[in-house]
């Protein structure tokens, strides 16, 4: 199978920022995120809840300690429970809600020879959701978004079918160095012998099929 570079057009995922993708080099490849976290106003909001959150769970401290004859009123104890069960529900809900953001982020691990697909979040933590063996990569794609200007995603296909998984999403100038890139290290790694092992699932929702696209 060789690996080229093709071009076409398509419906990238909405939820996708536009801007980036930014490459991070590893000490078994690289890591391809796309544009950086919430900043201005989101990023303020969801601080602003975090803080709001806490202070009213801390309340709930507040109100056990503010009268030592809780126990022995029961109308008093009653509406020191109510209380808690509110405070306790928004504080959480906030609290939430102002919890740090997770991104779109592609590994390369070139040791491994596979590309990993998933999220991480501000810690580094990685929740995986799509594992693609460099054998069964046929070919790297970068389909434009036929309604934005300037924004597409980089696809791998599997093997010469017509499904292809979406690695990142970003600006079309941006991803066609990494797609050189990415391009040069399958074909480099390529295996002598195929995996035998099952090809992934299509049913993810980063995933397209090409006899759609060509059909369009």
């Amino acid at each position: 199978m060789s690996l080229s570079n093709t071009f076409s057009q398509f419906q990238t995922r909405q939820d996708e920022p536009v801007a980036g993708p930014e490459l991070v080099h590893t000490h078994w490849g690289y890591r391809l995120h796309t544009a950086d976290f919430d900043e201005g106003l989101p990023r303020f909001g969801r601080a602003i809840g975090r803080f709001v959150g806490l202070v009213l769970l801390l309340v709930i401290a507040g109100i056990w300690s503010y009268s030592a004859n809780t126990f022995a009123d029961p109308l008093m104890m009653s509406m020191k429970l109510g209380m808690t069960g509110l405070l306790f529900v928004f504080g959480w809900l906030l609290f939430w809600f102002g919890r740090d953001t997770s991104r779109p982020e592609a590994q390369i691990d070139l040791n491994h020879r596979e590309i990993r697909i998933g999220r991480s979040d501000r810690l580094g933590r990685f929740n995986l959701d799509t594992r693609v063996t460099f054998s069964e990569v046929g070919s790297v794609l970068i389909l434009r978004d036929a309604d934005t200007t300037g924004k597409a995603g980089l696809y791998a296909r599997i093997g010469s079918g017509m499904d292809a998984f979406e690695i990142i999403s970003g600006q079309e100038d941006v991803l066609e160095p990494i797609q050189n890139r990415l391009v040069q290290d399958l074909t480099t790694a390529r295996r002598t012998v195929r995996n035998k092992s099952a090809w992934p699932s299509l049913s993810g929702e980063g995933s397209v099929s090409l006899a759609r696209v060509s059909a369009s």
